[in-house]
C-alpha cells in the first residue's frame, strides 16, 4: 500500500523528529525479512515507518501465510494492537532495509500532555493511513470481483474441456471396441467360412452325381419328382395348411402325417403322384424322392445362407480402421441387417433401398450408426411391429431414414437423446449406457453429415434421419 501523498508524510515525520529530538534515538533498523510485529503476540509499541518497505501477512485456516498488504514511508505499523492492547492480528515483516521510529506506550502517554502537536501529527498520519487502507480495501474488493468473474469463466472452460475429454474418451473406447470386434468377427467368419465352403463344394459335387444317375437308377416318374424336389420352393404355414386340407378332401383315407408330407409337393409333382395308378407304397416312394430332393436343396440354401452371413460379417467388421475408403452405403445397411437378422426376423422389416452414390467414408463406423439405430428401433418396438429403412438422394444429400412403429420420442427430447449418458432403456428394464446415439452423432458429424430425431409420419413411432454429403468431404 502506498500513501496518497508520501511527500507530506515525510514532512510530518521530519517535523515530529525536530519537535521530539529524543525520538531519533528510538529509530530501529530492520533488515529485509526481519519480523517487525509477530502475529498473535502482545504489542506495546507504535512503529512509524521512516524509510523502506514492509509487508503485512496473515495465516489462513490451514496455516498458510497469505500476503495481504504493503507499507511504505509514513505508514503506522501496529496501530490497532497498540491502541486496543490486543494481540497482533497480522504479522509485519521488512521487505527491504527498513528504519522505523519506535514509540513505546509509556513514553507516548507521558509526552502527550507536554507536546499536543504530537497528537496532531499522529492523528494526521492515522487519517492518512486509514484513508489509504480504505482505498486498498475497496481496490481489493474490486480485484476480488474481477478474479471471481475470471475464475467462473475458467471454471466454465474447464467444465467444457472435461466434457469434451469424456466425449473423446468414450469415442476412443468405442473405436477400440469396434477394432477388437472387427478382429473377432474376422476370425469367426474365417472359421465358419471353411466348413461352409466345403459343404457347398460337396453339395455341388453330389448334385452333379445325381444328374448322372437319374437316367440309370430312376424311372421317368421318379426322376421327375426328384428334380421337382431339387427346384422346389418352401410353402408358408398358411399355404401348407390349405394344401393339407385339399389333399385330405381328395384322399379322405390319408392320415394327417402323410397329408402333411404330400402337402410339400409342388403342383407339378402333386399332379404326377396322384395321377398315377399305383400302390400306396409306390406313391410313398415318389414322395420320399421329392423329400430327398427338397432336403438336398434346403442344405444348399442353408450353406449359401451361411456364406452370405460370413460375407456380411466380414464387410461389417472389416472396416473399423481410422482410414476411409470409397464405399456403398446400401451394402453397409444390408450387411448390418444380415448381422442383426436373428433379432430382426421377429419384425416386419420394410426396405426401400434406392441406389445411392458411393462416398468416401469409414464404413465400419457408419455401420455402427446403422446398428445403433436399428437396435434402438427394436428395443422400442413390440415383437411383430414394423421397422422401415428408406434410402434416397434428396436435396443434395444421401438420405437414410430408419423408422419404427414403437413408443416414439417426445418432441422435447428430440435433441436430448443425442446427449451422452441419456437413456430410457434402464426405465424399461433393459440395460443401456446412453452412448449409442451420442457416438452415432459424432460419427455422422465427423463425416460432414447430420442426424436428427423425430416422429414417423408413416408408421407412428420414432424416426431417425441421417444425411451424408454426396461430395467426398471426409
Amino acid at each position: 500500500m502506498f500513501l496518497s501523498n508520501p511527500k507530506n508524510q515525510k514532512t510530518l515525520i521530519q517535523k515530529l523528529l525536530r519537535t521530539l529530538p529524543e525520538l531519533n534515538e528510538s529509530i530501529q533498523i530492520f533488515e529485509s525479512g526481519d519480523v517487525i510485529l509477530e502475529e498473535g503476540k502482545p504489542n506495546g509499541c507504535l512503529y512509524i515507518l521512516v524509510e523502506g518497505d514492509a509487508r503485512l501477512s496473515k495465516k489462513d485456516g490451514k496455516g498458510h501465510v497469505v500476503e495481504v498488504n504493503a507499507f511504505s514511508s509514513g505508514s503506522l505499523l501496529g496501530l490497532t494492537s497498540f491502541w486496543t492492547q490486543e494481540p497482533v492480528f497480522a504479522a509485519i515483516k521488512a521487505f527491504s532495509r527498513v528504519s522505523c521510529i519506535r514509540i513505546e506506550r509509556d513514553y507516548f502517554e507521558s509526552v502527550i500532555p507536554r507536546y499536543p502537536e504530537l497528537v496532531n501529527t499522529i492523528q494526521t498520519l492515522f487519517v492518512s493511513n486509514l484513508s489509504d487502507r480504505y482505498r486498498y480495501l475497496i481496490g481489493s474488493h474490486v480485484e476480488r470481483a474481477r478474479l471471481s468473474r475470471q475464475l467462473k469463466k475458467e471454471h466454465s472452460r474447464l467444465r467444457e474441456a472435461l466434457a469434451k475429454l469424456e466425449k473423446t474418451t468414450n469415442r476412443l473406447i468405442t473405436q477400440e471396441k469396434l477394432a477388437m470386434l472387427g478382429q473377432l468377427i474376422a476370425g469367426i467368419a474365417h472359421e465358419i467360412n471353411n466348413p461352409a465352403s466345403a459343404l457347398l463344394r460337396d453339395l455341388e459335387t453330389a448334385e452333379d452325381a445325381l444328374e448322372e444317375i437319374f437316367d440309370d437308377q430312376f424311372d421317368e416318374d421318379e426322376a421327375m419328382v426328384l428334380r421337382e424336389g431339387l427346384t422346389s420352393t418352401i410353402w408358408s404355414s398358411t399355404e401348407k395348411r390349405d394344401r393339407m386340407d385339399r389333399i385330405m378332401k381328395r384322399v379322405p383315407s390319408l392320415s394327417r402325417n402323410l397329408a402333411r408330407r404330400y402337402a410339400q409337393l409342388t403342383d407339378v409333382a402333386e399332379k404326377r403322384v396322384f395321377g398315377l395308378e399305383c400302390s400306396d407304397a409306390r406313391r410313398l416312394r415318389l414322395v420320399r424322392l421329392f423329400e430327398f430332393g427338397s432336403r438336398f436343396r434346403g442344405a444348399g440354401i442353408a450353406a449359401n445362407r451361411i456364406s452370405h452371413i460370413v460375407v456380411g460379417l466380414k464387410n461389417y467388421g472389416g472396416s473399423v480402421s481410422t482410414n476411409g475408403e470409397k464405399s456403398d452405403l446400401i451394402d453397409g445397411i444390408k450387411d448390418t441387417i444380415t448381422v442383426l437378422n436373428n433379432r430382426l426376423q421377429h419384425y416386419d422389416v420394410q426396405l426401400n433401398l434406392n441406389e445411392l452414390p458411393k462416398i468416401f467414408c469409414n464404413l465400419g463406423e457408419i455401420n455402427q450408426v446403422w446398428t445403433n439405430l436399428l437396435v434402438n428401433a427394436m428395443d422400442a418396438t413390440p415383437l411383430g411391429g414394423t421397422i422401415m429403412v428408406t434410402c434416397e438422394v434428396r436435396e443434395g444429400w444421401n438420405l437414410v431414414c430408419i423408422e419404427d412403429s414403437g413408443t416414439g420420442i417426445a418432441k422435447e427430447k428430440w435433441e436430448t437423446v443425442f446427449e451422452p449418458n441419456y437413456t430410457t432403456k434402464n426405465q424399461s428394464g433393459s440395460f443401456g449406457l446412453g452412448l449409442g446415439l451420442s457416438i452415432s452423432k459424432d460419427i455422422i458429424e465427423k463425416h460432414g453429415g447430420k442426424i436428427e430425431a423425430g416422429k414417423s409420419e408413416l408408421i407412428g413411432g420414432a424416426r431417425f434421419k441421417v444425411r451424408l454429403p454426396l461430395a467426398e468431404l471426409y
